[in-house]
């Protein structure tokens, strides 16, 4: 009788899962839905290919930069409602970016969604911090990851389809209908127990992560590895679309991204404690930076499957370490804005190197910007492993020393690294 209750919190806890599941789904195609839809869109709207790429780099700049406003909302008023807020304002920005008459509107439309969906992922880690046990956080987040990388197969996928068989865009309307669907079903999960803020100022709270050294070089190195993982790889379709291939075949090829992501995040799980994190950051640097090795020598379909698969991977090994290395380095109280700041570095990062790089993307000169991404991959994947396992040992030693399994380290002890 007593083993009854224990079974029932764990299907809710499941089911709360899922929803998350489907959140990062769906944040995931709404960000990637524009990249298949560049060239298409440029002839729709009559303006060079470049033009519309800065919708892309609007969406990803707002998504970086309103992270840490999410986070710390979600520490305040709780991590559902900043959720069910950010999926209803999803649906609008949508409905004004598939129905834009103009490139401005257009780029109006992408960057309101960046702000609105820029609180699926930080406070979802947040919320896997705030209800999964220590042990099962890291597999939790990398599900979460992986759940998104299928959806941004999806939207490729999806996207080729909708536009050969109607327009380009329908698929960006597709997510206009689902938000706000979602943001229903998720006013149903239980609300995290979010550890009172006190008085501590908004201000102040950022002082207290910025104080914590692994902090301070965690949201530089983001900068350079949201470049590396979440930039470059836009490209993956366009360079196949210049190369003569359809949007439907390009979407096609360059969906294999979330099987490998997919595939990525079957090895994490089963990986559980017997990889290190820094060896599962190290395998999956390498593979980002062969795939990106792989597009510079040729942007054939093979070349470019080579580099969507290699990202992919890389994506599921390497990026939800990052996630979950921003819920261990502060305080409970703190974990919304500590993970949300990450993020911040994570997509501004990527939005500045789509930026950099666009006016090669423009004059197809794909060789180029695939060595340019390897070029930046490849610091990532050797500082990377080395820095997660110098922090791991810290971390160990002072949870062995506290006997608190869910403990970050300190301030004070927090400055070498």
């Amino acid at each position: 009788m007593n083993q009854r209750p224990d079974t029932l919190r764990r299907a809710r806890a499941s089911k709360s899962l899922n929803v998350l599941y489907v959140g990062s789904f769906l944040g995931n195609f709404d960000r990637i839905v524009i990249t298949p839809l560049l060239l298409p869109a440029a002839k729709g709207l009559h303006v060079s290919v470049g033009s519309v790429t800065a919708a892309l780099t609007a969406y990803l700049l707002l998504f970086g930069v309103m992270q840490p406003v999410h986070g710390l909302i979600s520490d305040t008023v709780g991590r559902v409602r900043v959720m069910q807020g950010a999926l209803l304002g999803m649906c609008v920005a949508d409905l004004v970016s598939g129905l834009a008459p103009s490139l401005w509107v257009l780029i109006l439309g992408r960057a309101l969604a960046g702000a609105s969906a820029a609180a699926l992922l930080p406070v979802a880690v947040a919320y896997v911090g705030d209800r999964v046990p220590f042990a099962q956080r890291q597999r939790t987040v990398a599900t979460v990851l992986a759940a998104g990388a299928v959806g941004t197969a999806g939207a490729t996928v999806v996207a080729g389809v909708v536009t050969h068989l109607w327009s380009w865009r329908g698929a960006i309307l597709l997510v206009a209908v689902a938000a706000p669907v979602l943001a229903v079903v998720t006013g149903w999960l239980p609300e995290a127990s979010v550890p009172a803020v006190g008085a501590t100022s908004v201000a102040g709270r950022i002082r207290r992560v910025f104080a914590i050294g692994w902090f301070r070089f965690l949201v530089v190195f983001a900068l350079v590895e949201g470049a590396a993982m979440l930039g470059f790889f836009n490209f993956f379709n366009a360079a196949l679309q210049s190369g003569g291939k359809s949007v439907l075949l390009a979407g096609l090829v360059t969906g294999s991204y979330g099987l490998a992501a997919v595939v990525g995040g079957v090895a994490v799980r089963m990986a559980g404690r017997r990889v290190s994190a820094a060896a599962l950051f190290g395998t999956g640097g390498a593979v980002l930076f062969l795939g990106y090795v792989a597009c510079a020598l040729s942007r054939s379909m093979a070349g470019v499957l080579v580099g969507s698969v290699g990202a992919g991977l890389a994506f599921a090994l390497a990026q939800s370490i990052v996630q979950t290395w921003a819920t261990e380095v502060a305080e409970p109280e703190d974990r919304g804005v500590a993970t949300s700041l990450v993020a911040c570095a994570v997509f501004t990062g990527a939005a500045v190197s789509t930026y950099l790089v666009s006016g090669l993307a423009n004059k197809t000169h794909f060789g180029l910007l695939f060595t340019v991404a390897a070029l930046v991959t490849a610091p990532v994947a050797i500082v990377g492993p080395v820095a997660r396992a110098r922090f791991s040992t810290a971390l160990a030693r002072q949870r062995a020393a506290s006997g608190k399994a869910d403990s970050p380290l300190p301030a004070g002890r927090n400055e070498g690294n």
